[in-house]
């Protein structure tokens, strides 16, 4: 999900701010056991291994077992989709994503959605995968998870919708992109527009896609049960063209209009972020002030198929936004609340793996209530419990960096980066190079800003970043202390 950024406290930065980050995020970003990496059979989650009875989202026992997806085998399942003439739904996730993980473990497994079978093959990607690099080179992600559903004929997307979501807002954004592809809903029908809207966005064409979302909502009306989606794809559309003016005013604008169990936080932020990118105005001012007492209004009263992750986050954004504004009492309170809620979760989960969708918030949240020894405490816990991910001990890492304690930090840092892969480990090298440097370290920092730097060069275009490849070009140089010479491999 879209997670504020410029307006949250340098806490949130150094945790790497939620899931709306870019392909290489920050190092201490979330995430369960290790993911994927299979050889293209698909896996089931822990509910269909164990048999256990799931409720659906009437919230009644269910005995339907979850959807089968296919792990980190795109082709398999492009072809498989293919032959059976089926549409193919994707979910492109990260390990070290709690809105990924809360969907996974939450959502996806509701037995409501088995049904869609039938229709649709199922499959999931991790996208710091090298094998999800070609993916992400044609279509494009600015927020984790992303679900899209493509038609395997040509591959065109057909729904694309980042974030989250409930198991009732899902199965329709399906059913809806399945009656797309057949063209089983009539011409008039602004579906057809909505999904040319989704397929600019997933290209990354943010001016397209604005005129598209335009066009759709001129002849809509507030009764039409997709209109949520199309204003939040215009808002993250002029967000994404550059127009932060026009964002910030379209946005203040709509922000209470938003419905659904993610989508309304997930508006506030990303008209929060727009705000945050203007200069001092009534226009900036009145940004704020409309998204602060949305978010108010849901964490008071939160949208009834909202997820702990989804009201945590929502807590989250309060809260930072609260703490840039000199509420300090405010912002206190609502990490206590969020703490909780995640607190509670956790315990109720029934697996370590599950539990783990919380331990980026709890971690967060702990320490900016002065207790960093709990988040220590149960980060080395999970570890204990989950020796194949990295995360724990990444985010352990940034835990134990925060509180000064640089050489517990570094070893820490050590198990992550052995464990991890992709863009995700260049993260974590640049975490390790930030602690080198402030143990005074200069030899090691250049070693790891070496690593780093080749790191970035070795990555497939889909996952290369261009602005963190600059970004560690340019530490590696300020490191070697050579002005604005090559720097050396």
């Amino acid at each position: 999900m879209a997670r504020l950024r410029s307006l949250v406290p340098a806490l949130f930065l150094a945790f790497a701010a939620g899931c709306g980050a870019a392909p290489t995020p920050g190092p201490d970003a979330p995430t369960t056991a290790e993911g994927g990496g299979t050889n293209g059979a698909a896996k089931t989650n822990d509910a269909a291994k164990s048999g256990e009875v799931t409720k659906g989202e009437n919230g009644k026992d269910a005995s339907a077992p979850p959807l089968v997806f296919i792990e980190d085998d795109l082709d398999g399942a492009m072809a498989r989709a293919r032959a059976e003439k089926k549409a193919l739904f994707i979910d492109a996730w990260a390990p070290w994503c709690h809105t990924c993980l809360s969907m996974k473990n939450y959502v996806l497994v509701d037995p409501a959605l088995r049904p869609l079978a039938d229709r649709v093959v199922f499959a999931a990607i991790d996208t710091d995968r090298p094998s999800s690099a070609a993916f992400l080179e044609r279509y494009k992600m600015t927020f984790w998870p992303t679900f899209f559903v493509i038609d395997p004929a040509k591959g065109d997307v057909v729904a694309y919708l980042p974030g989250a979501a409930s198991a009732r807002e899902m199965r329709s954004f399906i059913e809806d992109a399945v009656r797309v592809m057949d063209a089983s809903a009539p011409q008039s029908d602004p579906l057809y527009t909505l999904a040319q809207a989704s397929a600019a966005r997933a290209a990354g064409d943010h001016r397209k896609a604005l005129a598209l979302y335009d066009e759709l909502l001129a002849k809509v009306d507030a009764r039409w049960p997709r209109r949520d989606d199309a204003l939040a794809g215009k808002l993250s559309a002029l967000a994404g063209s550059g127009d932060v003016d026009g964002c910030a005013r379209f946005g203040a604008e709509h922000v209470d209009e938003i419905r659904g169990a993610a989508a309304p936080a997930d508006f506030a932020s990303v008209l929060l972020s727009c705000a945050s990118r203007l200069a001092k105005s009534s226009t900036q001012d009145l940004a704020r002030r409309k998204a602060t007492a949305r978010l108010e209004a849901l964490v008071s009263s939160p949208p009834p198929e909202s997820t702990v992750d989804d009201r945590a986050d929502a807590l989250a954004i309060l809260a930072g936004v609260k703490s840039e504004l000199g509420d300090a009492d405010g912002a206190r309170a609502a990490h206590e609340k969020r703490l909780v809620i995640m607190e509670k979760a956790a315990a109720e989960a029934k697996t370590p793996e599950i539990a783990a969708t919380y331990d980026y918030g709890r971690a967060i949240s702990y320490v900016a209530l002065g207790r960093g020894e709990d988040a220590v405490r149960m980060l080395e816990q999970r570890e204990r419990e989950m020796p194949k991910s990295y995360d724990p001990p990444a985010r352990l890492a940034g835990v134990l960096a925060k509180m000064g304690r640089l050489d517990a930090a570094l070893a820490a840092n050590g198990r992550a980066v052995a464990l991890s892969y992709g863009p995700r480990r260049l993260a974590y090298l640049k975490q390790r190079a930030d602690l080198q440097a402030k143990r005074g370290d200069k030899q090691g920092q250049i070693a790891t800003l070496r690593e780093e730097v080749a790191g970035h060069e070795a990555l497939g275009p889909g996952q290369r970043n261009e602005a963190a490849l600059a970004d560690a070009r340019r530490r590696l140089t300020e490191a070697l202390g050579e002005g604005n010479a090559a720097p050396k491999r």
